[in-house]
């Protein structure tokens, strides 16, 4: 036989990590030797990563997002797949208008983008933790409220306004519970989403290390 497409419904799953690693790479081969399609079943983000050339991320039945797994990480289409796709995932932030931009609700700054016009409201950005970093200059004013060491990263859990944003940095961190940071990303790390839709909104990012900010407020 000489099947057009072979499907694999989560063959991995009874299987132990390590074992998962390797079933992964030798699949990865049979399909580059046999040149067939393959449609392959998971809940297992990190297979369908590594393994797809196209992922389709479904949600309740529906397609979510259909793209290559490099675009569906780094320009998720809804806040869903910014949450799903990613360990830990993009953080989400609600976001409220100020006299100079958008900000974080419950904090003073940094601004990260320009109020929109019309009647668009109700935003959220997100930014992954991996995204940030401990900086000196202007950025996210952070309480670190826990730490999770994983060996090659900690997770930093952080208070930024009363709601909860994680950032991963390599090694030891150079903090401790109950510490004050100031966490700094590009611009083009943000992404918009509409809060009633959960869609990506268009919005010309501001560079929040790259603006006057003091904890006190935008200046």
């Amino acid at each position: 036989r000489q099947p057009k497409a072979f499907l694999f419904d989560e063959p991995l799953s009874n299987l132990d990590a390590k074992m998962r690693v390797q079933m992964r790479t030798e699949i990865i081969r049979l399909h580059q030797r046999l040149e067939s399609t393959m449609i392959y079943v998971t809940h297992d983000q990190a297979e369908a990563l590594s393994m797809a050339d196209q992922v389709v991320l479904m949600r309740d039945g529906r397609i979510e997002q259909d793209a290559a797994p490099a675009e569906l990480y780094e320009r998720p289409a809804t806040a869903f797949a910014a949450s799903f796709v990613g360990t830990p995932p993009m953080n989400l932030l609600p976001l409220d208008a100020s006299p100079h931009g958008l900000v974080v609700a419950g904090t003073s700054g940094p601004v990260l983008a320009e109020t929109p016009g019309g009647h668009l409201s109700d935003l959220v950005v997100g930014v992954r933790p991996e995204a940030l970093l401990p900086g000196a200059g202007p950025g996210f004013p952070v309480t670190v409220t826990d730490l999770d060491y994983q060996g090659a990263d900690t997770v930093l859990v952080c208070d930024l306004g009363g709601h909860n944003l994680l950032a991963r940095v390599p090694g030891h961190a150079a903090a401790a519970q109950g510490s004050e940071l100031q966490l700094t990303c590009a611009a083009t790390d943000l992404a918009f989403f509409s809060a009633a839709d959960g869609r990506r909104v268009a919005l010309s990012a501001v560079d929040p290390a790259n603006q006057p900010h003091i904890l006190g407020g935008v200046v």
